[in-house]
């Protein structure tokens, strides 16, 4: 192969064909992945390769990768890989020299690809060719701070009740609608010292944020009153699951998108529940709760800056 087909926009594959860098799949990935980039291309095809990392702490004694590519795209020739091809499906098994993969170490097999099309449904063993994500050693939110209230004697200072965490650290993030941004550990914050205020409206918010990075949801306040406080809350739409690590599971969704804020009560954060019952709260759009029985139904819902839940979406 020329060198100057060796162009090279690097990419990885997940689950649904969804591709991100390679860096974001395996960094922090505790099983084997299978990362999928261009090492070159041309208008009618490309040259692809799929990286096997073992992140594992055993050898990997052979591996077995199964994709799809689309309608319009097929493999010309291969290498480094023994290639099935059933319809759009393909199956590649390990040669007899590249079986074994070291922990750390890798091995590479690729294909010139007839047609622009992109693998899809990547599995790697039986598994998802992105691994299974590494379970941070705290995924718990802290708890939301209490009301958030103004003292505006001298100016203008935020107060609430200060929240808790297991991990004991807390600091809070405090913003305001015209684009004010904090970090504080207090649970207080001096907005203004001066007598009056230029005359709009002003939309606070304040979250606990702990040391690894989980957030609570946020409390509202305004300055102005711009919300009746019955506004239901939109819901997040696109509930998604894997295993976190035995009897954990983690979910994702698409966050309800952003509003304007001053006739629209934005969103706060999201709730999980397991058969009706609340079993986490974040102010992100992941969350990591217990492993749901046989059974029993997992669901998000949003709350807003009036405290109304949306309805529940649930996992199918």
């Amino acid at each position: 192969m020329k060198s100057s087909a060796r162009l090279a926009l690097v990419l990885s594959i997940t689950i649904g064909a969804i591709l991100v860098p390679t860096a974001a799949a395996t960094a922090a990935s505790t099983s084997a992945v299978a990362a999928f980039s261009r090492v070159g291309e041309w208008p009618a095809g490309y040259v692809g390769n799929i990286t096997v990392t073992n992140h594992t702490a055993t050898a990997l004694n052979g591996w077995r990768v199964e994709f799809d590519l689309p309608a319009g795209t097929r493999t010309a020739s291969s290498y480094g890989g023994v290639f099935t091809r059933t319809g759009d499906h393909y199956v590649v098994v390990n040669e007899a020299w590249n079986g074994t993969i070291q922990p750390g170490a890798s091995t590479t097999f690729g294909w010139v690809a007839d047609g622009r099309g992109e693998p899809q449904n990547c599995v790697l063993n039986g598994s998802d060719c992105a691994g299974v994500p590494e379970v941070p050693q705290d995924y718990t939110s802290p708890t939301r701070t209490g009301a958030l209230s103004f003292d505006l004697a001298g100016g203008v200072t935020l107060n609430w009740a200060p929240s808790t965490d297991d991990s004991g650290t807390v600091a809070y993030e405090v913003n305001e609608s015209f684009g004010l941004s904090r970090k504080v550990t207090e649970n207080r914050y001096v907005y203004t010292t001066a007598p009056a205020l230029p005359p709009r409206i002003y939309v606070f918010w304040v979250r606990a944020i702990d040391a690894a990075g989980n957030a609570s949801i946020a409390q509202y306040n305004t300055l102005g009153r711009v919300w009746r406080g019955d506004e239901p809350a939109a819901a997040p739409t696109g509930l998604t699951a894997g295993a976190a690590a035995p009897g954990l599971l983690r979910l994702s969704w698409t966050p309800v998108p952003p509003v304007n804020q001053i006739s629209v009560p934005p969103t706060a954060g999201y709730e999980a529940l397991i058969d009706g019952v609340v079993v986490g709260q974040t102010g992100h759009n992941s969350i990591i709760v217990p492993a749901p029985a046989p059974g029993q139904t997992v669901a998000v819902r949003a709350v807003n800056a009036v405290d109304q839940r949306s309805t529940p979406i649930e996992l199918s």
